[in-house]
């Protein structure tokens, strides 16, 4: 038990320090990045506990100068994506994106690219076609936060509708690398734990 917790410090302790590291620039937000917590966050929910998730964001709350509700709003795609990983389920794999496609197609600025939202079609397309593997949560995993996300820049913020047709391209990749980092992220994990229970045993 002890080393199992010991692990979780350890892992925790990782998925933290590299959340702090830009993994990408945020296309037509002016300032923001995309940090590794997209992935090492998620993975350390589903691989240990939601609890760490939550520690997490306290953490990077008391390093974070912008406003309580916009801290909170800039970490849903995270908390989304964590939940997503733990659990194979209908509300969150296909309500959810659904909620998040006619919030999108109704703004002023959505409607005018509401292609740009059939992406959120492929979490439920996986949730009704594809089989309940560590892939395809990850895919999910992925392309919900990228939903919650998008609804969230576009209503707090201002993206010309040019700009998110020419992320179109990018988005694919981009959802494709962050799901491959949640499942290395838990392999990384994984062997952390496997190694602190070898030692402890030797």
């Amino acid at each position: 038990m002890k080393t199992k917790k010991f692990a979780s410090i350890i892992s925790f302790c990782i998925a933290t320090i590299v959340a702090f590291l830009p993994f990408n620039f945020i296309i037509g937000s002016k300032a923001a990045c995309f940090s590794y917590s997209s992935m090492s966050i998620p993975a350390l929910g589903y691989q240990q506990s939601l609890v760490y998730v939550i520690l997490y964001f306290f953490t990077k709350g008391l390093f974070s100068y912008s406003f309580p509700l916009l801290f909170f709003l800039h970490r849903l795609p995270i908390f989304f994506a964590t939940i997503a990983l733990r659990y194979w389920d209908f509300k969150i794999s296909v309500l959810l994106p659904l909620l998040a496609i006619l919030l999108f197609c109704v703004h002023p600025t959505g409607v005018q690219v509401f292609y740009y939202s059939w992406y959120w079609f492929i979490p439920m397309v996986i949730y009704f076609f594809g089989k309940d593997t560590i892939y395809c949560r990850a895919l999910i995993a992925s392309f919900v936060a990228h939903a919650v996300g998008s609804v969230i820049w576009l209503y707090c913020g201002f993206i010309a509708p040019e700009v998110w047709t020419a992320l179109m391209p990018l988005v694919i990749v981009e959802r494709l690398i962050i799901a491959a980092g949640m499942i290395g992220f838990i392999s990384l994990y994984n062997f952390i734990e496997d190694f602190c229970s070898h030692k402890v045993a030797v």
